[in-house]
């Protein structure tokens, strides 16, 4: 049965939005998402509603932020917490005496932290493009809080008439933990009230810390993704350790460069970590947003090969790729879907 747009909004409205569970346990969906993991351009800040309506529009499934806390107990989607590389802080002579030198990762990082903040001070401050000019009004640039990117999934769901989902990354649960600010029982909280605390919820957590996925699992129903980097061991990516994640996670999040050999540009095979996962009962998710200072795609690819690279991860069976450009994804996604056709 198609609904009409007005049909969905009232479903919309009535019930939280859901993905189908559908054999095999592995799908969340009938066919792999897009997820705009930031959805930055130059005309629209990283994970502001703006961005995220763009990349709605141009195919995203999913919208992806990370979460950090306020001072007062607030979640808020930031692409990181040091205010300064987003937002304008640093022109704002109000709060110059936040800055603050925090030892991060053993480094000593001078800058705007958003611990230091409160939700209200957050709402001042004007999201930012990185080396591009500022244009437009400030409407829809503002630093979303997790109700607001929840909200963002609803209304585009209704605007495209098709499920939006969302995904919410913890990262450094511990450091937020030793400042009195868990994260982990505020999104908990935030989840069973916007009410997505069910398995097919359109939702889905993701962290790089066991701990905190295992604490989420213990406190809601939602989907967990474990976070796999391209520099962290091999043994999380081994059969055992698979299985091992699958004791607490329904998913991995894992770099392009664990699930395709992206030093053979020619072909671009895979490298069985999607077969492997998915034998263990886990979904597979594709993460090409680039980390800072890195760069997507990597050499000796061009940046005009993404689509290439994005249409390879769907073609070796990957449930959900994540790119900043979600208009470049779900071609991708098409291009797979031609050739299997085919």
């Amino acid at each position: 049965m198609t609904l009409s747009r007005r049909d969905f909004a009232a479903l919309s409205l009535a019930a939280p939005l859901a993905w189908s569970l559908a054999p095999p346990v592995r799908a969340l969906a009938r066919t792999p998402l897009v997820i705009a993991a930031g959805a930055a351009t130059g005309d629209a800040p990283a994970s502001t509603r703006v961005a995220y309506d763009l990349a709605i529009t141009a195919g995203a499934d999913v919208i992806a932020a990370s979460v950090f806390p306020t001072r007062d107990g607030w979640l808020v989607a930031l692409p990181g917490a040091d205010l300064a590389a987003t937002t304008d802080v640093a022109a704002r002579p109000e709060f110059a005496d936040r800055r603050k030198v925090r030892s991060i990762d053993g480094h000593d990082v001078p800058g705007w932290s958003v611990e230091d903040f409160t939700l209200a001070e957050l709402k001042a401050l004007v999201c930012v493009t990185p080396g591009a000019k500022r244009r437009g009004p400030d409407a829809g640039r503002t630093i979303l809080t997790f109700e607001e990117l929840m909200a963002t999934a609803r209304a585009g769901s209704v605007r495209m008439a098709r499920v939006i989902g969302v995904e919410v990354r913890i990262v450094e649960a511990a450091r937020w933990a030793a400042l009195d600010l868990a994260v982990e029982p505020r999104l908990a909280t935030a989840i069973r009230t916007a009410g997505y605390n069910f398995p097919a919820a359109a939702m889905v957590v993701a962290a790089e810390e066991p701990d905190a996925l295992r604490t989420l699992g213990e406190l809601t129903r939602v989907r967990r993704a474990m976070r796999l980097r391209a520099a962290d061991g091999a043994g999380q990516r081994s059969s055992d350790g698979l299985k091992a994640i699958r004791g607490f996670a329904e998913a991995i999040a894992a770099d392009s460069a664990l699930l395709i050999d992206l030093a053979q540009p020619k072909t671009i095979p895979p490298l069985g970590l999607v077969a492997d996962a998915h034998a263990a009962g886990l979904t597979v998710q594709a993460w090409t947003a680039p980390d800072a200072g890195a760069v997507f795609p990597p050499p000796p690819f061009r940046a005009g090969d993404a689509r290439r690279i994005f249409a390879a991860l769907f073609a070796v069976g990957c449930d959900a790729v994540a790119g900043d450009n979600a208009a470049l994804v779900a071609r991708g996604r098409d291009d797979a879907a031609s050739r299997d056709r085919g």
